[in-house]
């Protein structure tokens, strides 16, 4: 009887280790997708459509499983852990968001359970049997395979199911910029693409970028590339190509403009009529030089963030991208540029951020028609006060700006010129949000002196997108 009580205590005790094992086992299985000692796996290249050439290895009793194992495992090195090589695949969970593996735990157990969705995302998988990425082990075999990772898809299924944040995500909820690319006026002149401009008298050399778009392909592609970049970081953007047409379209509007009386003249640069057409907020040049090491093929590129406003620079990146055997252009640039592109688009943010909050810079002139009955040094009596008409645009202009920031940096009787002038980026109209620029804000003043005691007509010229002229007088 003893024995056989001391029997049964011992298959309890060994079935519940061996229950103990398996769950043990069974966490191990849970936890493989989500180890970096797991799987080795190197990046051998780019391929077309957001597709890359990942060699993955696996392990397993049989050979043909060990190669179901490195699928999975190319496939977990993008999610996970990055993968290094000839060109640099940045995990799709960021490393400061350890926890979202262990969060959708469940999700990533489907997800590469055998004949799981992970295989939707594999386009090519090859091994060769017999070969040397097919190696006998004691335990069993080691299996290399060269796996085309539908990189960018994977992404986006990603962001589908919440796992990830949808690219530029932690800027999802702040107003963004309009963002306008086009080539730097130094790779316009190194390649030929110039236009000279008769600036009152002087000639001044500019980028022809009608004619670099007609004359270079790859900037077309190159210019497309990085617009598909912002458009999925939420950026809203204005073609080059697309604006550059509708002026031509809307030649009255390219012609120099003269006062309806007299006929005086302003002239009005070519890049300044884009500018304002567009009216983005950030002008986005582009330089790249593609170099050549034998067979592979790298880029190397600069990219300068400008306010179209004041033309001051306000974010920028450069690098050169890692060797590849593309010769596709776009191809290289996105490799180059993708580890940049989001730290680049924060500083674009925080810029924007904050002339929301202290608002946008612009220049404005207030200058006097030859025609003109007064000039700026014209007595009136206004609002109690007696004074010339300077001092009472300067008094409009420090209740108009933001915080009442401006500079005036020259005054005459024939000119004011205010610099620095802060105004706000959105007014309110029937009841609407609206953007703010040069013009609008200079069409307030034009109606504050067309009112009594002043009575005077004026002309809004907005020269170029940041600044505008109010010529009184005349229209």
């Amino acid at each position: 009887m003893k024995k056989t009580v001391l029997l049964f205590i011992v298959i309890i005790l060994a079935s519940a280790s061996m229950d103990s094992l398996a769950q043990g086992k069974r966490k191990t299985r849970k936890l493989l997708w989500n180890s970096a000692n797991n799987y080795e796996a190197v990046c051998v290249g780019t391929g077309v459509d957001g597709t890359k050439l990942i060699k993955a290895f696996g392990y397993d009793k049989k050979a043909e499983l060990a190669a179901v194992k490195a699928e999975k495992n190319a496939i977990a090195a993008c999610i996970f852990k990055g993968v290094a090589g000839t060109d640099q695949i940045p995990p799709l969970i960021p490393a400061d968001k350890p926890d979202v593996a262990t969060e959708y735990e469940e999700f990533f157990n489907n997800f590469f359970q055998t004949g799981g969705d992970y295989l939707r995302y594999i386009g090519v998988s090859t091994d060769t049997p017999g070969g040397s990425d097919r190696v006998k082990m004691d335990k069993g075999y080691k299996v290399g395979v060269t796996v085309s990772v539908m990189y960018d898809n994977l992404r986006k299924y990603l962001e589908e199911k919440g796992i990830i944040d949808k690219l530029g995500g932690q800027l999802k909820n702040a107003k963004k910029p309009t963002v306008m690319v086009v080539p730097s006026d130094a790779w316009c002149i190194d390649n030929g693409f110039v236009m000279t401009f008769d600036n009152q008298g002087t000639l001044v050399t500019l980028p022809d970028y009608k004619k670099a778009l007609q004359s270079d392909q790859d900037l077309l592609l190159v210019i497309g590339k990085i617009n598909t970049m912002m458009a999925e970081r939420g950026f809203p953007l204005k073609d080059l190509e697309s604006t550059i047409k509708s002026i031509e379209q809307e030649s009255a509007e390219i012609s120099m403009m003269s006062s309806k009386t007299s006929g005086a003249e302003i002239t009005e640069s070519p890049i300044d009529i884009i500018k304002r057409t567009a009216k983005a907020d950030i002008i986005m040049q582009i330089t790249y030089d593609v170099n050549k090491q034998g067979p592979k093929n790298s880029i190397t590129f600069n990219l300068r963030g400008l306010d179209a406003y004041t033309n001051k620079q306000v974010a920028g990146a450069q690098g050169t991208g890692k060797p590849s055997y593309t010769a596709q252009i776009p191809l290289l640039l996105e490799e180059a540029v993708l580890q940049y592109i989001d730290p680049f688009n924060k500083q674009l943010q925080m810029y924007f951020d904050d002339i929301v909050k202290n608002g946008r810079e612009i220049s404005m002139q207030v200058r006097i028609w030859d025609s003109s009955p007064v000039d700026l040094e014209e007595e009136y009596d206004y609002d109690g006060e007696s004074g010339e008409l300077n001092i009472f645009i300067e008094d409009w202009m420090a209740d108009n700006t933001v915080n009442g920031v401006y500079n005036l940096s020259d005054m005459s009787e024939n000119v004011l010129k205010f610099e620095q002038v802060r105004i706000p980026v959105f007014y309110m109209r029937k009841g609407k949000e609206r953007a703010m620029d040069a013009k609008r804000f200079g069409d307030q003043l034009r109606k504050f002196l067309k009112k009594a005691p002043f009575e005077l007509e004026s002309k809004n010229y907005q020269r170029g997108l940041g600044e505008v002229w109010i010529i009184v007088g005349e229209k």
